[in-house]
């Protein structure tokens, strides 16, 4: 009866699904559709809302690095709770202002608080559950949310706003935002296993502890945080645009069947994915996955036919799960559990940069030289990428602390 007993970290997985699907639907994919109602309601001119999502992703980056520091010290639970709470209180104000620099102050806030309920507490709290090699199935799994908030939620969003407008519609996304992930956050997700996961995690977790302070300055974590800045520079940026690069191309029907099938194979790929990196070394993995994205990029660049841009979405999308995922993957590889939600909070930070300014300077290249000339751009910054996370190397070996307090465990206040 035990063998049937099922390991309490696959419901983990199973919350933080539904966690990262509220997350990245009003969140991340509910950015484009919430800048054009406010536009369209508001009188604000698209690049004075494109600021509001802008100060979204920044915010969210810097202030993962605060609740970095806050899971590693206290119950990670409470730290999504107040998250949740935070975010959705924005998100559901937002609705009633009508001045700039209140919509700006909004959506800050909302960054923060939404950076408490995705991937930097997802991915520490798969990293403690999962200490083998059923991590990467288990973060191929919990990361899916991400692209099922983008296929069920914003759809709904998007229908919502349209029909209620901002003041009918956003008070009650704030409200949703908290209502589907407080509960889950504090019945089905627990902070850590009460006992060593062993066999049922998926076995042992072989990478050594690095202390936050040597990790950060390896050549490895530069390089590969450089070249994660550079492959989501090409990879946000490429997404942005996808739409109305198709539809130039054909119609907003193949523009719309571009997208679908981007996030079909992003959801199948990083499904197959996390069983592949099981049998294949991560670091090999993800410089296969960057050459990937840069021929889906490059077909998109040089398409002139419909079946020609959606097999670049196709290629392009195959790659997109994967390379969000193997980052935390690779930096647990590397680095250990016990600093990892700190060195990961800075490597995600500085992506961001890529995140945020990706869409503007393929836009950029598009007003000046159309749109072959920027998703060119994509694939010479996914070619820059692929250098320096080849030049990063294998996994660093770990170098003994020079003094007692680099070795010092942080305490841990409330978990269970």
């Amino acid at each position: 009866m035990s063998a049937l007993r099922i390991y309490y970290g696959w419901w983990v997985v199973a919350g933080l699904f539904v966690v990262l699907t509220a997350s990245s639907g009003f969140g991340f994919y509910n950015l484009s559709v919430y800048m054009s109602v406010l536009a369209a309601e508001r009188g604000f001119a698209i690049a004075q809302v494109s600021v509001a999502v802008s100060l979204f992703f920044v915010t969210g980056g810097v202030a993962g690095m605060v609740i970095a520091r806050l899971i590693e010290r206290y119950d990670i639970r409470l730290v999504m709770v107040g998250g949740a709470l935070l975010g959705g209180l924005a998100l559901g104000l937002a609705g009633h202002v009508r001045s700039l620099w209140a919509i700006y102050l909004l959506f800050g806030v909302f960054g923060i608080g939404n950076s408490a309920v995705s991937i930097i507490t997802a991915t520490t709290l798969v990293t403690r559950w999962f200490p083998g090699r059923n991590r990467s199935v288990a973060l191929s799994v919990a990361s899916t949310g991400l692209s099922a908030g983008g296929i069920v939620l914003t759809p709904l969003s998007a229908r919502a706003l349209h029909a209620f407008g901002l003041e009918g519609a956003l008070p009650w996304f704030g409200l949703a935002f908290v209502v589907i992930i407080v509960p889950l956050v504090l019945l089905v997700l627990r902070a850590r296993p009460r006992e060593p996961a062993g066999g049922m995690g998926g076995g042992t977790d072989e990478a050594p502890d690095w202390d936050y302070p040597q990790a950060i300055r390896t050549r490895f974590f530069v390089l590969l945080t450089l070249g994660y800045l550079l492959c989501m520079g090409a990879q946000v940026g490429g997404i942005a645009h996808l739409y109305n690069r198709a539809e130039l191309i054909a119609d907003f029907r193949v523009a719309a069947t571009a997208i679908q099938l981007l996030t079909l194979f992003s959801i199948s790929g990083r499904f197959l994915g996390g069983w592949l990196v099981t049998r294949v070394p991560i670091r090999w993995f993800t410089l296969g996955n960057l050459v990937g994205q840069g021929i889906g990029l490059a077909v998109i660049a040089l398409a002139e036919t419909p079946a020609a841009v959606l097999t670049g979405a196709a290629l392009f999308g195959a790659t997109v799960g994967n390379l969000l995922m193997l980052q935390p993957l690779w930096i647990a590889e590397g680095f250990g559990v016990r600093a990892y939600p700190r060195i990961f909070s800075l490597s995600n930070a500085l992506t961001v940069a890529g995140v945020a300014g990706g869409p503007a300077l393929l836009g950029l290249i598009f007003d000046l030289s159309g749109y072959r000339a920027a998703y060119l751009t994509g694939v010479l910054a996914s070619a820059l990428a692929l250098i320096a996370m080849t030049a990063a190397g294998a996994v660093p070996l770990r170098r003994e602390p020079t003094s007692r307090s680099a070795v010092e465990v942080p305490s841990s206040i409330g978990e269970s």
